[in-house]
């Protein structure tokens, strides 16, 4: 899959849940998030927020008009659970049985990413944005919004998540970020004796301290 519709779950003025998170906010975090991992694999990406519509119809039909609007692969659309807060946990809901293994797989990664309960791939069939877009859909659950230990977990690994969520729908690996090198702590030591004073000595010794270093100054 190289091109992709991602969508918020509902609107700017047709609220979706809220508690330690809220459900809009971070779903328009995640979106463009997610949209800019795609790109850096090579993977064309449209996104979406809805900002108009002031009914939860007129919300569902705005954003599957979008996705059908466009040219793409795959339709997801991002969302945030609520109602289980001692649990908690990721899900990625689907329509057609050919769309329930990458629903498991991506639920598997965001689980993973964010060390909480995988909750796995769930068929619906009542849902207006799986049924009316017109390609193969998803629609992710990140986490709970009133489990505090799935707020903490979002909060502490949101960059992990959107890379898992990312490569798990392209099928592609990030390049990992090149780590700075330690420099060991190697002790020099410079003689006194080698020099004409000791004052020689030490002078050195602090030049090759201001370069990183570690240097004594011993006699013989």
């Amino acid at each position: 899959m190289n091109e992709f519709v991602i969508s918020s779950g509902h609107a700017k003025i047709v609220r979706g849940a809220n508690g330690y998170l809220d459900e809009v906010n971070e779903a328009r975090k995640v979106v463009p998030t997610i949209a800019e991992f795609l790109k850096e694999l090579d993977c064309k990406v449209h996104t979406f927020n809805d900002d108009t519509s002031k009914t939860q119809r007129d919300n569902i039909d705005t954003i599957v008009k979008y996705h059908n609007s466009k040219s793409r692969d795959l339709d997801v659309s991002v969302h945030f659970n609520a109602g289980t807060k001692e649990t908690g946990g990721t899900e990625v809901l689907y329509y057609g049985d050919g769309n329930k293994a990458l629903a498991a797989k991506v639920s598997k990664a965001i689980s993973e990413a964010l060390e909480i309960k995988d909750r796995g791939a769930k068929k619906r069939t009542d849902l207006g944005f799986l049924k009316g877009t017109a390609k193969p859909a998803i629609l992710i659950e990140v986490c709970f919004v009133d489990t505090k230990t799935n707020a903490d977990a979002y909060n502490k690994n949101f960059d992990k998540c959107c890379k898992a969520i990312a490569e798990t729908l392209s099928g592609k690996k990030l390049k990992e970020e090149a780590k700075p090198v330690e420099k060991k702590s190697v002790l020099h030591k410079v003689q006194v004796g080698a020099f004409s004073d000791e004052k020689n000595a030490t002078k050195l010794a602090v030049e090759l301290k201001k370069k990183g270093y570690s240097v004594s100054v011993v006699k013989g």
